[in-house]
C-alpha cells in the first residue's frame, strides 16, 4: 500500500502532521475525516520522506540524534472489523432463509443439511437478530458523530429490543 502524508488540523484548529497506508488519495482523506480530523494536504510520499518517517539512516551518513518522531500509525477500530464479519454472518443467515423457505414450497434439486433447523431454531433467529441490531446501532452511532454516551444508550435501547424480542417467542 502507497504511504501518504498529510497535514490536517483537529477539532481545536491545531495542525496534526503525519503519514498513513492507504489504498488510494480518497481512502487516505476518508481515514482522516473520520478520525475528525480536516486535512489541508495529502500526497505520497517520497523515498526520502519514507526514510524520515520511518528513522532510515543512510550508511554513510554518522547522525545519532535523529529528532522527535511526529508520524502516527492509524488503526481502524475494532468495530469496523466486528461490522464486516456480522454483515457477512447477516448475508450467510439471509441465504439460508431464503433456502429454506424455498424448499417448504418446492423441493430443492440439491440436498442442503440443516437448513430447515435454520427456519426453527430460536438461537438462529437470535443469532440474527443481533447481528442485524449489532449492525443498526453501529450505523447510528456512526450517523450520530459517535461519542461515549451515545453509544451507551444506543447499545441499551438496542439490548432492550432484543430482550423484549426474546421474552415474546
Amino acid at each position: 500500500m502507497p504511504l501518504f502524508s498529510y497535514t490536517a488540523r483537529d477539532g481545536d484548529n491545531k495542525t496534526v502532521r503525519g503519514t498513513m497506508d492507504s489504498a488510494s488519495l480518497q481512502a487516505a482523506r476518508a481515514a482522516l475525516m473520520e478520525m475528525k480530523l480536516q486535512p489541508d494536504e495529502i500526497h505520497e510520499t517520497t523515498q526520502s520522506e519514507q526514510d524520515k518517517a520511518f528513522n532510515v539512516i543512510p550508511e554513510d551518513n554518522d547522525i545519532k540524534d535523529i529528532g522527535e518522531d511526529t508520524t502516527r500509525k492509524i488503526y481502524f477500530p475494532i468495530t469496523d472489523t466486528f461490522r464486516l464479519y456480522a454483515g457477512w454472518l447477516l448475508a450467510g443467515y439471509f441465504v439460508a432463509y431464503i433456502l429454506g423457505q424455498y424448499q417448504l414450497t418446492k423441493p430443492l434439486p440439491f440436498q442442503i443439511p440443516y437448513v430447515l433447523a435454520f427456519l426453527y431454531s430460536p438461537l438462529i433467529l437470535s443469532f440474527t437478530l443481533a447481528a442485524f441490531l449489532y449492525l443498526l446501532a453501529t450505523s447510528i452511532h456512526k450517523q450520530l458523530k459517535g461519542g461515549f454516551w451515545k453509544g451507551v444508550f444506543i447499545a441499551a435501547i438496542g439490548i432492550g429490543i432484543f430482550v423484549l424480542f426474546r421474552i415474546n417467542t
